[in-house]
């Protein structure tokens, strides 16, 4: 570990030095200060031409504008405020072009016509930034995004803050931040930095994201606002399950006291949607077609490929939002005080129906082409309930000294995140149909069976299934996080050191994450089995009834491809198991232990101290910021493992400690006040996960042999990645709200965390609770986090926002937006004889492309947003899996009736195209076996909205 004294000496000096000495060199330039009389036009960029750029003046901000703090002190200097509104596509732009590094701010205006009711989905429209979602817990199925990446690193490279401050990750598989948790209701802006300073938390590889909710000083004076909203989704609809939603949305805010000085503003909100997903993959893994290449070692060598399973899926999902903000503020001319607080739910009822069609008897035919000599039906349910949980609270103040600006604040974030009352059901029967059959997968996006009508006929029929067992189980994962933080700002009156920063922040976070399986081992649970004194059926001889008496519905599904589906009553399903949950079943699932409480079961500690210095330097109209900071991370975790009897256990202790110096330099040239050129270079860091290092490990296994699929184990040697990265930017605004942007940066990464899947296991144990009679073969997945080697990402963004003011008359309300990525990532697996891959969750093209019109009462947007091919995983011998692209269309329209009264229509995923779409290889000839999701080409459809705001 380099200690503080050598890492000042080694980083801060050298910094410092070329901070001062370049700007001696530099050729003086004068600059003239204009006070303009004028009124700005509306949707004007705001002006103010001095020595030092500053932030736009806010009225609303409750924590001023980074830059603010290094703005000159001097008397001489005239600064021009126009007042521009907070919230508006004017004041964003603002915010970016006088920001220190690298930047996009989104603005409350902008948030406002987006017509996606997620937030991490409206986002996507930012240059470099893409959102996704998996279907590990089935939420691609949602039709909406969770986690976001910014310039194609996975999301866990990012820091994610609100107001400011930390957001808890309440995942223990990743460091980023749930967005289901975030909606787009009550926002202000939101900050996009891509070339962080040495004030902003150092775990920002990606870059850092920062939600600000309003305050009153937002609003020009008394303000209420009432939104309702109705949506439908259109596959929802045609499949017959619930397909309507609402949002309804209250706003306040109030300014009161003398002078005005202290501020109080709300909003709540309470948002509901039906959603439906259709969903196919293979359900085992692939065997070369050809005779001739069954002895490839690695599947990619093989022409064509064939599988003896398909799965369907139908994921039913009812979705609840529910939450608000509270901000309290005074203002006073040399103090403020704040009080924020936000509170965020969001609730899944999700019900996955699955038929499987099973090839049995495989092999090779006289032909030599690989098919089934006979085949069965199984049927599958599952809740995937999610419950996730994010509120905050922070409280502090700005205090002004003469030549000094000190802010300092205490806060929490606490995260939740449940999967409760988790019952999945299998139902086999004794028919077993004969073939031949084929699985004809060149359709990637709806496989078939292949074989004679008859017996098709069979093997489509429900009723040859009979209820057969259940199996349940309840987790959870917290994370609570309490901080400090506090930086001082001393402005010089001088040529050209303006001002001096420094400070401080420690923040404590502690975590648990649990699951519990409601039986022995995760055994199953056999319907009217030995616990009601019944036997232990057979799956092939079960006692339950038949899948067409079962409580629920026949829809049309598949296009028939998967024959009769009925989606089951879930209540009906939970009631065959909750009640007996966490009891003995002694000649059944058997008696239930310590191990099973507590096999899943992890608790950590993460403290974080971390301290900065940074100075503001000015000659003309170049401003340099070189900054150190130091963070030092303390964690000890412990996790149960158990002694081999299946019965007992103890929890055992891990613990990482480790300091990481992280030098800045910040450059910008502003030949005017509508231009200006960046430069920036520094380290960052990304810690590990909680559970990627403390974790329990999980099995996912064949309802029907109990074979082992696929096992997630932790890996608690994980290091922290760590990386040095270089920006250089130009950007080009006018009066109009246009913008012209180019940017190119460069990542060179050490340490970069992967999910290694393979077919062994260094593992003596495979850990967590493994049910009775459970086996591996050479079919099962082993996935585990691992440490790559260095790799590098290298890219060019360009941006460009412009209304065609030019225009004559109504035609001059127009206008475009448009943003491209392009990239390329190059990262060493250490795998053995695995070539060197992309980074994971690096598309090498992302872009945006848009058409507005804003004139009078009316409002259009229309915006297409492409996300190119990602990977996923790296596997060993087969073709790794990537996530094909994702394109969609999303239309907004408004109406101003008057009277403060605005009607919405908007249309999302107006093209229809897919949510996921996982491939094993970079094309899309043959969908992923992923063992631990279900689904690899999932579609939710179509999106109506129609609402009415009310601004009084």
């Amino acid at each position: 570990m380099i200690s503080f004294k050598k890492a000042l000496t080694r980083y801060l000096i050298p910094l410092t030095t070329v901070g001062v000495i370049a700007p001696a060199l530099a050729q003086p330039t004068s600059h003239k200060v204009r006070i303009h009389s004028k009124k700005q036009e509306p949707g004007a960029i705001n002006l103010a031409r001095g020595k030092t750029p500053t932030a736009p003046v806010s009225k609303s901000s409750s924590i001023p504008p980074r830059p603010q703090i290094f703005a000159s002190a001097s008397k001489a200097e005239s600064i021009n405020v126009t007042g521009t509104r907070g919230g508006s596509v004017a004041a964003a732009l603002d915010e970016q072009r006088h920001s220190i590094g690298v930047a996009s701010v989104m603005s409350r205006e902008q948030l406002e016509q987006a017509p996606e009711t997620n937030l991490s989905d409206i986002l996507t429209r930012l240059p470099g930034v893409s959102a996704y979602s998996d279907m590990g817990g089935a939420q691609a199925a949602t039709g909406e995004s969770q986690y976001m990446t910014i310039r194609g690193l996975d999301s866990s490279y990012n820091a994610y803050t609100l107001n400011g401050e930390r957001i808890a990750p309440a995942d223990p598989s990743t460091r980023a931040v749930s967005f289901d948790m975030l909606a787009p209701y009550g926002i202000t802006s939101i900050k996009v930095s891509k070339s962080t300073t040495a004030d902003m938390d150092g775990d920002a590889i990606g870059g850092a994201i920062d939600i600000r909710t309003p305050t009153a000083f937002d609003f020009s004076g008394p303000y209420q606002k009432i939104t309702l909203q109705g949506q439908l989704n259109d596959k929802a609809a045609q499949i017959g399950t619930q397909d309507l939603g609402g949002t309804a949305q209250v706003e306040f805010a109030r300014r009161f006291g003398k002078d005005n000085r202290f501020g109080i503003y709300a909003t709540g909100y309470y948002s509901s949607k039906g959603v439906l997903a259709d969903a196919v993959a293979p359900n085992t893994s692939y065997s070369p077609t050809l005779l001739s290449q069954s002895g490839v070692t690695s599947l990619n060598q093989a022409s064509q490929l064939s599988t003896q399973q398909l799965k369907y899926d139908l994921f039913s999902s009812s979705i609840k939002r529910y939450g608000g903000s509270l901000s309290l503020n005074y203002k006073g001319d040399n103090q403020e005080f704040y009080a924020l607080g936000t509170y965020g739910q969001y609730n899944v009822k999700m019900d996955d129906n699955q038929i499987s069609l099973r090839g049995a008897d495989s092999g090779y035919n006289s032909s030599g082409i690989y098919q089934s000599a006979n085949a069965t039906r199984g049927q599958y349910f599952e809740t995937d309930d999610s419950a996730q949980l994010l509120t905050t609270q922070k409280i502090g103040g700005i205090t002004r000294a003469q030549n000094w600006t000190i802010n300092y604040d205490v806060f929490n974030s606490y995260g939740v995140q449940s999967s409760p009352n988790q019952v999945e059901a299998s139902m086999y029967g004794n028919t077993t149909v004969n073939g031949p059959f084929n699985f004809d997968v060149a359709n990637t996006t709806l496989p078939r069976a292949v074989a004679s009508s008859g017996a098709l006929a069979e093997l489509y029929n429900q009723n040859t299934n009979k209820f057969w067992k259940t199996q349940g189980r309840d987790s959870q994962s917290t994370a609570d996080m309490f901080g400090i933080h506090a930086d001082a700002a001393y402005h010089f009156h001088s040529d050209i050191l303006k001002s001096i920063v420094f400070g401080f922040k420690i923040s404590d976070t502690q975590r648990q994450s649990w699951r519990h399986p409601y039986f022995h081992d995760d055994n199953n649970f056999v319907y009217d089995g030995p616990f009601f004194g019944g036997e232990s059926w057979a799956y092939n001889n079960a006692a339950g009834p038949m899948v067409g008496n079962i409580p629920g519905k026949n829809v049309n599904a598949f296009g028939g491809a998967a024959g009769d589906f009925r989606l089951l009553d879930r209540d009906w399903v939970k009631n065959t198991t909750i009640p007996y949950k966490y009891q003995n079943d002694p000649n059944g699932a058997g008696n239930y232990t310590k191990n099973d409480w507590n096999a899943n079961t992890s608790r950590g500690s993460e403290r974080v101290y971390a301290a900065f210095v940074e100075l503001n330097l000015q000659a003309g109209p170049v401003d340099i910021h070189p900054g150190f900071r130091y963070e030092y991370t303390d964690f000890s975790g412990s996790h149960w493992k158990s002694n081999g009897d299946d019965a007992t256990g103890e929890f055992i202790n891990i613990k990482q400690s480790y300091g990481t110096p992280l030098p800045y330099l910040n450059i910008n040239y502003r030949p005017t006040d509508l231009s200006v050129l960046r430069f920036s270079v520094r380290r960052a860091l990304t810690r590990p996960a909680f559970g990627l290092i403390n974790g329990a490990t999980s099995l996912t296994l064949d309802s029907l042999t109990n074979r082992v699929i696929s096992v997630s184990q932790p890996n608690p040697n994980l290091r922290p990645t760590t990386a040095t990265v270089f920006d250089f930017s130009g950007e080009l605004y006018n009066h109009h709200s246009g913008v012209v942007s180019a940017s190119i940066y460069y990542k060179q990464i050490q340490k970069f965390v992967f999910t290694s899947v393979s077919g062994t296991t260094n593992s003596t144990t495979l850990g967590g609770n493994v049910p009775t009679n459970a086996y591996t073969n050479n079919g099962t997945e082993y996935q585990m986090p691992m440490n790559g080697g260095s790799a590098t990402l290298e890219g060019i963004e360009l941006n460009a926002q412009q209304t065609l003011y030019f225009l004559p008359d109504w035609l001059s309300g127009f206008g475009v937006n448009a943003n491209i990525t392009l990239q390329h990532s190059n990262a060493q697996s250490n795998i053995s004889g695995h070539p060197n891959t992309a980074l994971p969750r690096a598309p090498e093209m992302m872009y945006n492309l848009g058409i507005f019109y804003n004139y009078g009462p009316m409002h259009f947007d229309l915006n297409y947003n492409y996300i190119g091919t990602q990977l996923l995983s790296v596997n060993s011998s087969l073709p790794d899996f990537y996530l094909q692209p994702t394109q969609r269309l999303d239309l907004s329209m408004k109406y101003k009736f008057g009277w403060g009264l605005t009607g919405t229509l908007a249309m999302q995923n107006l093209l229809n195209t897919p949510a996921y779409w996982e491939t094993m290889g970079k094309g899309k000839s043959y969908l992923a076996y992923d063992g631990s999701a279900n689904g690899a080409f999932v579609q939710t459809g179509r999106t109506y909205l129609v609402g009415l705001t009310g601004q009084f």
